[in-house]
């Protein structure tokens, strides 16, 4: 099934418009595709096994409208592989205005969430760069020496009779101390339910975690130390009082022997720690689908421990193309499960009106990075 909408086809109209050559406006057509495989599999309380696999594209145009604002326009489509007569084909708009000055990146409309931007796997969960590329709201993106940062506020519905609003927000601050030593603070909220219309109750989720990351080169190859402390606040309801703490410590540690494979471990204790969004396997919670939490995700335990081996490999292909695989072994109280993944991205940008040097787009930056 293939849903066009009316914000698609807004999104379609406004790509053909931009393609004119009679714009002042130099254009670009900005193209990426990815094949995913996402496997887990998990028979424990915490989190239900799924597989994720299908296809991904995007195509935009994007114009510069000086050196600094770019409006961008086009469509993203996610087929899921099946052989059904009636495929399921997710279809979205692309449309976002960006201004860009230095290191500065501010973006209205389809937002970069790029690797999630940036934070650690309690706090959003892995499968998320499959299922939900594309975000709409607004963002600051800031990348200087001393200072950088990617801060959000992602709106998946606005409030109405029949639905009451629902919005991620958030972000990740990063100061580097040198070049291999940096101080990290993440914050992500989760909100359901509306002043106006309110089906299901309200529900607040707040992770905030801070740490550190720490790069020694030579050692191995190259060896990463990452760790946070991660709490969660839980409210249920507009009355501050009733809000359900929680918390834990996050150390991941990876070993790179050289530029292409990555041998990574994490650790996790926890207690009474919840997160919305994130790898339900570090929660005390059942990541069940709900109304509220008590009755959609239940209570499974108090103190956690869990634990992540892995491997990752990437295969550089021809044309900036990027084959990923990655497997891992996850212990989960004493439960233990296994999960992998496969995919390729293959961009392909094409510059369709010539552009002056010094008129030309800066380049894209992702923000802070895992």
């Amino acid at each position: 099934m293939i849903r066009l909408s009316k914000p698609v086809l807004l999104g379609l109209a406004l790509a053909a418009a931009l393609s004119c050559k009679a714009l002042a406006a130099d254009i670009t057509w900005i193209n990426s595709f990815t094949f995913y495989g996402d496997n887990t599999e998990f028979f424990e309380p915490y989190r239900t096994g799924e597989t994720l696999l299908g296809q991904q594209g995007q195509s935009r145009l994007e114009a510069a409208l000086g050196q600094r604002a770019f409006l961008s326009a086009g469509i993203f489509g996610d087929f899921r592989s099946t052989s059904d007569v009636d495929p399921f084909v997710d279809v979205k708009p692309l449309l976002s205005f960006e201004y860009r000055e230095g290191g500065t990146r501010l973006i209205m409309g389809t937002l970069d969430a790029t690797n999630r931007h940036g934070f650690i796997e309690p706090l959003e969960v892995t499968f998320l760069e499959f299922t939900r590329p594309i975000e709409y709201g607004i963002q600051w993106i800031q990348d200087n020496p001393a200072f950088k940062t990617n801060v959000f506020l992602n709106w998946h519905q606005l409030n109405t009779p029949s639905e009451p609003e629902q919005m991620d927000y958030g972000g990740v601050w990063q100061e580097p101390i040198d070049d291999n030593f940096l101080f990290e603070e993440e914050l992500h909220g989760f909100h359901d339910g509306g002043q106006l219309y309110t089906t299901g109750g309200i529900v607040n989720n707040w992770v905030p975690a801070l740490g550190f990351r720490w790069k020694v080169p030579g050692l191995l190859g190259s060896t990463r130390f990452d760790a946070f402390g991660v709490g969660s606040g839980l409210l249920e309801g507009d009355s501050t009082s009733n809000t359900q703490y929680g918390g834990g410590g996050y150390l991941k540690t990876t070993v790179a022997p050289d530029g292409f494979l990555q041998l990574f471990g994490i650790g996790w204790v926890g207690k009474d720690f919840y997160t919305a969004e994130g790898d339900a396997n570090y929660a005390s919670y059942s990541s069940m689908d709900s109304t509220t939490v008590d009755q959609i995700h239940p209570f499974v335990a108090d103190n956690r421990t869990y634990f992540e081996l892995g491997a990752k490999r990437e295969f550089p292909l021809e044309g900036g193309a990027l084959f990923e695989a990655e497997f891992r072994v996850h212990l989960i109280d004493q439960i233990s499960a296994y999960s992998y993944r496969l995919a390729v991205y293959a961009p392909l940008d094409i510059f369709l009106l010539s552009t002056p040097k010094d008129a030309k787009p800066e380049s894209h930056d992702d923000g802070p990075q895992n």
